[in-house]
């Protein structure tokens, strides 16, 4: 008889906040789920012949995960300057698709990428839907509109913008139009703007915003006129506030928000993707690797936005993780789970709510095919994790590939 698909029995997380099933059934047909539910419960359509048991005692059945912010063109860059001088975009894209695969070895299955340089995200995004490599499944942002008070324009005055930085240089309002248009045109799936400077360029990174809220609000609509997402690094409160007024559909990082920050976000149904990984990691290493500004700063940040973004969360604004692997203090296939284990130990999250800011929550910045993954449902894709252990006692094995029996 020829094989219809797979029962896996084991404990179930289906990647919203219900409770585990702790005898659980996933059945799959070809790339698609086709019942999730109680062992007991399985119908008798799934319970006979033309389907392969896989028991797996002590295992995990859950959501492959989504990483709400990587930079598949960046290579692992230790600068903004290697980023963006170095390395032609023929071996970026080539080192971009090597590197998807680790994504998806490391168990994430779908992945939001924040900014590219050159067109690279596109078309790794594009190869990979289309078989010729292994790699998650991605919805990609394209160069992040950026002012000179925006995180990208790093580069002093007397020096023409860099072709190969992951951002396109405005200078007038007209020119905010011009960039989500051509942007829409490259066919990228969101828009991402630069609205605050960074801590790893500048020490007075976290006082202001780079774009006024009647720019940022341009931005908005005109990609959502032309049926896009929009995102936006925005770390410092003003930034966090003007977008989350403006529309935003995510705000990166928002480490500073305020209360009216916060309520701005409910009103407009933003998202916070607050990437804190980057930040740990670099307070972990060597304070000679983590720039001009010192270890200090980025400690701060931390401190703030345990506070800020705990508050954001109980107040009903989802999370997204993300890792921004991409920069070398973030190497590709092995950070891509910290961020349930931050949100656990700085954000108070217990670890369902953490494994479900990486499964399902996410799904709503994957316009194109959002709704057919993230979740453990009849119909969604077939993208499925089986770990060795139980991540809602201890979300950390997620972190650990040996662990990862099966994606």
């Amino acid at each position: 008889m020829e094989r219809k698909g797979y029962r896996l029995y084991g404990k179930v997380v289906d990647g919203t906040l219900n409770p585990p099933i702790e005898q659980g059934v996933v059945v799959t047909e070809g790339d698609r789920i086709a019942w999730v539910g109680e062992e007991a419960a399985l119908p008798p359509t799934f319970s006979g012949d033309g389907y392969e048991d896989v028991r797996l005692p002590g295992r995990t059945v859950m959501p492959g995960l989504v990483d709400g912010h990587t930079h598949i063109s960046f290579g692992e860059a230790r600068s903004e300057e290697e980023n963006a001088l170095y390395t032609p975009p023929e071996f970026r894209a080539l080192r971009a698709a090597w590197n998807a695969k680790k994504i998806l070895q490391a168990g994430v299955t779908s992945a939001f990428d924040a900014a590219t340089t050159f067109n690279v995200a596109q078309a790794v995004r594009d190869a990979i839907d289309s078989g010729m490599f292994p790699g998650p499944r991605f919805a990609v942002s394209g160069k992040q509109i950026t002012n000179h008070q925006g995180l990208e324009d790093s580069f002093p005055n007397n020096m023409e913008f860099p072709v190969g930085q992951a951002a396109v240089l405005v200078k007038t309002k007209d020119d905010l139009v011009e960039a989500v248009r051509y942007q829409v045109k490259d066919e990228v799936d969101a828009i991402k703007v630069s609205g605050s400077n960074d801590n790893l360029i500048t020490p007075d990174a976290l006082g202001t915003s780079a774009f006024t809220y009647e720019e940022l609000k341009i931005i908005a609509d005109e990609t959502h006129r032309l049926d896009k997402i929009c995102g936006i690094h925005a770390r410092s409160r003003l930034s966090a506030l003007d977008a989350a007024r403006a529309g935003f559909d995510i705000i990166f990082h928002a480490s500073y928000m305020d209360d009216e920050g916060i309520e701005w976000c409910l009103k407009n149904n933003c998202v916070i993707t607050p990437t804190l990984t980057l930040l740990v990691n670099l307070i972990e290493a060597n304070q000679a690797l983590a720039g001009a500004s010192g270890i200090g700063a980025f400690q701060r940040e931390v401190e703030a936005a345990a506070t800020n973004l705990s508050r954001a969360y109980r107040a009903g604004v989802p999370l997204i993780a993300g890792s921004e692997s991409g920069w070398s203090p973030v190497p590709y296939g092995d950070w891509h789970a910290r961020e349930l284990q931050i949100f656990v130990e700085l954000l108070g999250l217990t670890p369902i709510e953490a494994i479900h800011a990486a499964t399902l929550a996410p799904t709503r910045v994957l316009k194109r095919f959002g709704d057919k993954v993230g979740k453990l449902e009849a119909g969604r894709y077939a993208d499925v994790l089986v770990v060795d252990g139980d991540p809602t006692r201890d979300v950390t094995v997620l972190q650990k590939k040996s662990r990862i029996d099966l994606i």
